[in-house]
Parts: structure tokens; sequence; C-alpha cells
């Protein structure tokens, strides 16, 4: 919450400070550049890995106010998010040489979706997850498809470190089906 705040209250800043995900060397760390879509890279947040936030949303309500940006891309170790932990590997298809799966969405009451995606995409030891908000993706930047949206943005993924989009490498043995030994260490944490 705080961080969509403050990506709300950022709108007309500079691009955020790279270093982070540029210094970082646990794993690739993957984005879309500085605009994707005609929309501004606003803000980088850093966890277990690193969200990077496009585009700018309106606060709603009046108690606690939120939003969500239009584009999210958050990029993870596979010992943390794999493949056969959320879906079956079965209907995960072939994208830049990585493999990948695109999710509906969240359905709203009343019709709509809440939130589009994620298109999920398993490269190496490291999952993509690009997460498509669609009313601020209509309202702000006049964009009717989320999917199409999010496969845009994963046609233009990179690296950090790189200045144009490369083939993606593909999953490292093993880590579709959970069977890496950080993995199996993660699984056993949470269950």
């Amino acid at each position: 919450m705080v961080a969509l705040a403050a990506l709300a209250a950022n709108t007309s800043a500079k691009t955020p400070d790279l270093s982070g995900p540029k210094s970082f060397h646990h794993f690739p760390v993957y984005w879309a550049g500085t605009e994707i879509a005609g929309m501004p890279l606003e803000d980088i947040s850093e966890g277990n890995g690193f969200t990077f936030f496009y585009g700018d949303c309106e606060l709603n309500g009046t108690d606690h106010p939120s939003c969500a940006p239009p584009v999210q891309i958050q990029v993870g170790s596979t010992c943390t998010r794999w493949a056969s932990e959320l879906n079956k590997v079965k209907d995960l298809v072939p994208f830049r040489g990585a493999k990948a799966i695109w999710h509906p969405g969240i359905p709203l009451e009343g019709g709509g979706e809440d939130e589009a995606g994620p298109l999920e995409i398993f490269t190496g030891r490291v999952t993509v997850a690009i997460f498509v908000e669609p009313y601020e993706l209509k309202e702000s930047y006049g964009l009717q498809s989320p999917k199409k949206v999010a496969f845009a943005v994963a046609r233009g993924l990179r690296t950090i470190h790189q200045s144009k989009p490369q083939p993606l490498p593909p999953p490292v043995a093993g880590s579709l089906t959970g069977r890496l030994a950080c993995q199996k260490k993660t699984a056993k944490k949470f269950h």
C-alpha cells in the first residue's frame, strides 16, 4: 500500500534509481526498459526480487486511498516461485526460448476483472510475473486488452544489463516441477 501511494505521488519524477537491480547478481533481473506502451517506469521495489511499476494511477478511497499501477513486472528466483506450484506444467507454452502461461485474471462480481494475469515466464532460474490492471490501463492509457499488453511487455523483456531483448534461456532442468534443492527447501518450509 505504501509503495503504491508513493508511486501515485511520484508520477512526475524522473526514472527511478536502477543501481539496486544493476548491482544485484544472485540471478538475472528482467525489465522492459524505461517505458512500455506509453507508460513510464515509475518505481522499483526490492524484496526477495524486484518489482518494476509502469504507469501512474489515481488514488481512490477515502479512509485508506490506494491504486494499482497499470503494469507490474515481478522478478524472482525459481527457488520461491515455480511452474508446478501454481500451474499445470502441460499448459506451459514456448515463449522466446523460455516457457510461459497466461492466467485470465480475477473476475469481479457484475463482470470484468480486477487484475489480468499474471503472464508468468519461467526462464533459467528466474520467474517473471507480469500483472496488468485493466481499469487503469483503459482509463489512463486507452488500452483495452490486458493480455495483449502483457505479451507486448514480455516481448520487450531483457536483463537490466541489456539494451534490447535477446532470446530467453530455457528453464533449468527440474525447475518447472520443483525438483531443485532450493525449491524442496522452500516447499518444506511452507508445508
